[in-house]
């Protein structure tokens, strides 16, 4: 597997937009404590392989038609944030030639901050989630949403649920995120700073894999291995004690607000699904 939470690429601030460009909600720049490569493996073939062969039926919509449409939903979704970081490549070309509108417009509409948000444009709490900030950082998160996303859309959830999963997981990051940013500013530390990416509904998403499969073995640093439920755990205290880390520019806020949405949904309404080895 790789690197579930890698951060990739570097922020550097906007003059157009007046204010620093900081991927703190979802990562974009380096942290000051990197995580190392291969942080996860790669889930296995026989995996994925091993679940599609399950037989799963809920309400008469077969295991196969599910996952079929899970992966479709999948896939699209990996499309949307791939088409918007190529759209924020032509507007930043745009910029350098010194045609300012769109990329104002861009991260404006596809970036969020508390200023905006309190402002009215409350439609940042979710356009964010498919903003990227550099070929790296888009790269990692699609590469380990296909990974272990496959493995989320062969588990017995329908599509309906897929979708809570992932747009409820990167809405509760965005409000986890704001929150904290309320409170710097309540606390005379306002930062000022904008929030972009889709780790922190990847983080809901793999909560999600780690309660039905906790068990599962990963690779740590590519080597030694771990079950799911550990690695998922250790990065959570990981985010917990940098949170409020002034130094940090990775958006721990955000990622334990997708992770708190994902072991919410499991236990109020996943639990009760049969599933060999859940918690």
């Amino acid at each position: 597997m790789s690197s579930l939470f890698r951060l990739a690429g570097k922020v550097r601030p906007s003059t157009a937009l007046g204010r620093s460009l900081s991927a703190s909600f979802f990562s974009t720049a380096s942290p000051k404590r990197p995580l190392p490569p291969n942080f996860f493996r790669q889930p296995s073939q026989s995996l994925v392989s091993r679940l599609r062969q399950a037989r799963f039926y809920s309400k008469g919509f077969g295991h196969e038609r599910r996952y079929a449409a899970n992966m479709l939903l999948l896939k699209g979704l990996m499309g949307i944030n791939v088409a918007v970081y190529g759209y924020s490549i032509y507007v930043t070309a745009q910029a350098r030639q010194g045609h300012m509108e769109n990329f104002k417009r861009y991260y404006q509409n596809m970036s969020m901050s508390l200023r905006d948000v309190k402002n009215g444009y409350y439609w940042q709490t979710i356009s964010c989630i498919f903003a990227h900030e550099g070929l790296l950082h888009v790269g990692f998160n699609m590469f380990t949403f296909y990974s272990l996303g496959g493995a989320l859309a062969a588990l017995p959830v329908t599509p309906g649920q897929f979708m809570l999963i992932i747009f409820g997981s990167g809405l509760a990051g965005s409000l986890f995120w704001l929150s904290q940013e309320q409170m710097k500013e309540r606390t005379g530390r306002p930062s000022h700073q904008r929030a972009l990416g889709f780790s922190g509904a990847l983080v809901g998403a793999v909560t999600v894999v780690a309660c039905f499969m906790p068990r599962n073995q990963v690779q740590l640093f590519g080597v030694v291995p771990m079950p799911l439920w550990l690695l998922t755990v250790g990065y959570a205290v990981y985010d917990g004690y940098y949170l409020n880390d002034e130094n940090s520019r990775i958006g721990h806020a955000g990622h334990l607000g997708g992770l708190g949405f994902g072991l919410a949904y499991y236990f109020l309404k996943l639990r009760g699904l049969r599933y060999p080895g859940s918690l």
